[in-house]
């Protein structure tokens, strides 16, 4: 089968997707990408230039698989519009794959668009992408629910003429393939055995990540007088919340890592050495960095919401998951207490994520069209 994939964020998680599916894949793969930065702007704008893209192509192809940041709707009534009818792109199945969406992801509350209330334009964009596609993809089950249960109230907010219709269409079209990682590296890893406990932050350094909390916690062990040192990995941004630089100058010299890995296996080299991962994230699709860390061998302490519990089996791993913030404090400083704390046993709970048993279940979709 020949596949078109258009990501036009391609960076980050979106690219390392990208490259896993295409790596991995029996089908026939061809990328059309756009760099990963000013997601605003590819929203609104990589349905034009995909257009212009695809109606030029010499090569045919028998579906288009396209990430949600671009608008769907767009891009079909372009090709048609400005394309040949009844060419190839305008009789193939487009699917839609859904990362993250824009309705229930949280927004910084200094982003302008909040403030002058035009965020509902890019959840808006996510809709429309749905109606137009063929099939709408989702990275989780919780994503799948979040997203179609929050429809009815995301519609009431304008003025007349929305149809709970259209959501029970989106429904039926709505399916679940879970995100590939290359989690058998991370298994081969050998994991460092530290004489002090290293707790990482391997997320990037954004208001959804929820880092108040993380580093509320690490301080108040801190100040409780518990040895362990820290590392915070991740990409940060111009607009980063500013309590890393609080947890900075109270951590102090338990920081041995400070910043963005220059390169994988640098960022594979941390996890390694990397003890326990407390996660704290306000929004999670699916949650990779969550995912590659207790397959490196850290310790999981994870929020009883969004998409972690599907991760480890349920009740087995009940001690890896926490409720609240003081749930979260007495977990973490008990894993330190314990160090070292067991991980052989969690850590292949999340073999299931791994491309070689991922892509046999992507191909057989595909090819279900």
């Amino acid at each position: 089968m020949k596949i078109l994939l258009l990501e036009s964020f391609y960076g980050v998680s979106h690219k390392q997707w990208v490259d896993g599916f295409i790596a991995n894949s029996s089908h026939q793969i061809d990328l059309l990408s756009m760099s990963g930065r000013h997601w605003k702007w590819r929203m609104a704008h990589s349905a034009i230039h995909f257009s212009n893209k695809i109606i030029e192509l010499e090569k045919e192809y028998d579906l288009i698989l396209s990430t949600s940041f671009t608008n769907i709707a767009t891009l079909r009534g372009l090709m048609i519009s400005r394309g040949i009818k009844d060419a190839w792109y305008n009789q193939v199945p487009i699917n839609v794959y859904f990362h993250e969406n824009q309705i229930t992801y949280p927004w910084s509350e200094n982003d302008p668009d909040i403030i002058l209330k035009r965020d509902n334009h890019y959840g808006w964009i996510n809709y429309l992408s749905c109606l137009a596609a063929d099939r709408v993809i989702f990275n989780s089950d919780y994503h799948r629910a979040d997203f179609i249960g929050v429809l009815p109230s995301f519609l009431k907010q304008f003025p007349d003429e929305t149809s709970s219709g259209e959501i029970e269409i989106i429904r039926d079209k709505s399916h679940v393939l879970s995100i590939g990682v290359d989690i058998k590296s991370m298994l081969e890893l050998e994991q460092i055995v530290n004489e002090i406990p290293i707790i990482i932050w391997n997320h990037r350094w954004e208001y959804d990540k929820n880092p108040r909390d993380f580093f509320d916690v690490l301080m108040q062990l801190n100040s409780e007088g518990l040895q362990f040192e820290v590392i915070v990995a991740g990409q940060k941004y111009k607009r980063s919340p500013k309590v890393f630089e609080e947890a900075k100058a109270n951590l102090g010299d338990k920081i041995i890592h400070w910043g963005y890995a220059k390169s994988r296996q640098d960022y594979l080299h941390l996890l390694a050495k990397s003890d326990i991962i407390p996660v704290t994230s306000n929004q999670d699709f699916f949650g990779i960095s969550a995912v590659e860390g207790i397959a490196s061998g850290c310790y999981p302490i994870l929020p009883n919401r969004l998409a972690f519990p599907a991760h480890l089996d349920k009740p087995h791993h009940d001690d890896c998951y926490y409720s609240s913030t003081n749930e979260l404090l007495e977990k973490l400083r008990k894993a330190i207490n314990l160090h070292p704390n067991n991980t052989d046993i969690i850590r292949k709970q999340v073999a299931k994520y791994d491309w070689s048993n991922q892509v046999n279940i992507y191909d057989n979709f595909f090819s279900a069209q």
